[in-house]
This record gives structure tokens, sequence and C-alpha cells, in this order.
């Protein structure tokens, strides 16, 4: 899902909208005897600090690696044990930890309490239809007479976008096509596995979201991400939670797989502060300079997405840099088959190397959010 979000510009952000809260009120737990700090708990602790720790004081870093001291006994036993899931004490401690944190970003990087504020409206379905190995679609009948606002050539132009834009046999594993509403400026657009193994899957579209070209193109092409690294092929769905790979709740990654890559080389330092609340806005702006929007600090999952879209529709920075979001555009270039599917999406947009699909569509006032 991509909901309202930051999109960066260069080295700047453009705020589009809103998500969802981080929360919880954090206590000082008691002082670690100084013997147990060694570098590598210092490192961990910076890395869930983010840019934090050119603020807070001794004495607030301290209140931070008092409760860390205490965490991180817990989490080594839980994944000793081979267990994926937090034990009750560690998440309370995680908790009260990211608390803290936002305490500390609100203090001192204009954080919010509030968080993003994403309020998630009901969706309305329009139509459904049942999707053919030729490619021919077949209405649902129990979706008839919900067709409101848009006439069934609206959609099919707007299924016609999106089928152009991607390669000839993208959408192959896609059996079901969704047009739904929630109203303009909020849910775009969401993929989901239509069986439990992820071999078949189904796209929904919210066509009042569909004015802004720029951003429906990133939209359609996050989705894509989505099915990309959450076939069949990349992951198990599965409640056999395990240690050794990135694991969503029912979801495990394959060892190799585009996710477990992405997740290994980016997310480790800081995955349990951020999947310790329920909103990323202050976690996002801990960690600024790791994202390429602020939705893409949701979780690894929406992370690898944003990241995959601006792969596709940037040009290639062609030398290192130093910023972690440029890192994660970059990411997908070890892997030709990307790289293949970059290069046709490109030469259907008529993209010359150097050029970023904004050129030709700069953003209207209007950007939507996708799912």
């Amino acid at each position: 899902m991509r909901n309202n979000t930051l999109i960066r510009l260069g080295a700047g952000l453009v705020l589009l909208s809103m998500l969802a809260g981080c929360g919880g009120t954090a206590g000082t737990a008691p002082s670690a005897p100084a013997a147990e700090v060694t570098p590598e708990i210092q490192a961990e602790l910076d890395a869930q600090l983010g840019r934090l720790t050119g603020y807070i004081t001794e004495e607030e870093r301290q209140a931070a690696l008092d409760l860390w001291l205490q965490i991180r006994p817990l989490r080594e036993a839980r994944l000793a044990a081979g267990q994926w899931a937090w034990r009750p004490r560690e998440a309370s401690l995680l908790t009260e930890l990211s608390g803290l944190y936002d305490q500390y970003t609100i203090r001192y990087l204009e954080g919010d309490e509030a968080g993003f504020g994403y309020t998630n409206p009901k969706e309305k379905t329009l139509i459904s239809y049942t999707i053919g190995d030729d490619g021919t679609l077949t209405a649902d009948p129990s979706t008839a007479g919900q067709l409101t606002g848009w006439t069934e050539e609206d959609l099919m132009v707007l299924w016609k976008d999106m089928s152009d834009l991607l390669p000839e046999g993208a959408f192959a594993d896609f059996k079901r096509l969704t047009f739904f509403t929630d109203g303009p400026g909020e849910t775009t657009a969401w993929v989901q596995a239509m069986d439990d193994p992820g071999d078949t899957w189904e796209i929904a579209v919210d066509p009042a979201d569909s004015g802004d070209k720029r951003y429906f193109v990133e939209t359609i092409l996050h989705e894509y991400c989505h099915y990309l690294t959450l076939n069949s092929g990349q992951v198990t769905y599965t409640t056999d939670q395990t240690t050794d790979t990135y694991n969503e709740e029912g979801m495990v990654a394959h060892k190799g797989s585009y996710i477990d890559d992405f997740y290994q080389a980016y997310w480790p330092g800081y995955i349990d502060d951020c999947l310790s609340c329920g909103d990323t806005y202050n976690f996002f702006l801990r960690h600024y300079d790791d994202f390429v929007t602020a939705y893409a600090s949701t979780n690894p999952a929406e992370d690898i997405a944003e990241a995959f879209a601006y792969f596709v529709l940037w040009p290639e920075s062609g030398q290192p840099d130093d910023a972690v979001w440029r890192q994660k555009i970059d990411f997908f270039y070890a892997y030709p088959e990307l790289v293949s599917f970059r290069d046709q999406v490109r030469a259907d947009l008529g993209l010359n190397p150097d050029q970023a699909y904004e050129d030709l569509f700069p953003a209207t006032d209007n950007s939507a959010a996708a799912a």
C-alpha cells in the first residue's frame, strides 16, 4: 500500500500527505554497569537513534542505552531459541524504547505525537473482473450495478494504460482486476495474493486517483514490485516463522530473494524499533536519509516497492553515493532481469538514459496515494 507519501526530489522532500502513529511513553530503567557497554552495543544504539545522535544529551542517550541493555539479551535468547515473535517482556520494553525515541524526535526533530494521521477510509468496490488466460476481462456479476461516477469505457482506458506500462506478459499471474474508490487523495491501488502459495494475484485501482499521471505510473510500479517480491518464487506463506530471513506475520522470505537481500542490506539495525510502533512518522524523521519517501519507512516491503519505482523512473546515478536512499534505488542493478524490466518500461515511456520520468510529466497538486 502506498498512502499519501512524502516524495523525495533530489536532496529535498515534497509533502503529498500523511500515514498513520508511533506512540508510547517511556520511563527510565536502572543504569547498567559501564563494563557491559561495548563498541558494538554503542553502534547498535547509534543505528536506532539515527539523526538523534547529534542532538540528544548524554543523560538522554543513557536513558535509551539502559533500555537497550535490557532488551538486547532478551532478543538474543529468543533468536537463539529460533523464535521469531517477540516475547511479552521484550515487546513491552521495545514499545517503551520506541516511545522514548519519539519523545526525543518531537523535542529535537520537529516530530509529531499524532504521527502521519492517515485515516484509512472505507473502500467501495465499483466493479471487479476475472482476467482470463488470454487477457480477456469478464465482469463479476456480484458487482453489477455498483459502478457509479465512471463508465466501463473509462476503466478500460485505465487498464490499458496499466498494461501498456509494463512489459508484455507482466500481468500473466494476475487473475482479478478490481476498481474501487475511497475518495481522491487516499489509497490509489493495492495488490494481494489470491491463493495460499502466492501464485495468482489481484490488482485493485481507484480511478479517483489516476489524474496525476506521474504519480499513477509510480504507483503501478510500486504495486507491481509487491508482486515481484512477494510471489511464490520469492516467499512462502506459512505460520512457521523463521529467524534466518525476513519475515512478516504468515510469510517467510526465501534466502536470496529480492526482499531478503534488501532487508539484510538496510534494515536489521532498526527493524524492531520500526515495528514496535503503529506509525512511522517519527521513525522516518530519525532516519530521513535512509528512505526515498516517507511511506517507505512503513516496513521493508513498502521500502523496497518505493525504491523500485524510482529505480525504474530515475536515471542511474553513475557514481557511489553515501545517502542510503540512493543506495536503495541502485540496489536493483545487481539483478539483470530487473534491469531488463527497467529498460523495457523506460523505452515504452520514451525516456532517454539521462532522463527522469518527472521531467516528462511534472506532478500536479492532486497527487494521490497507493496501497
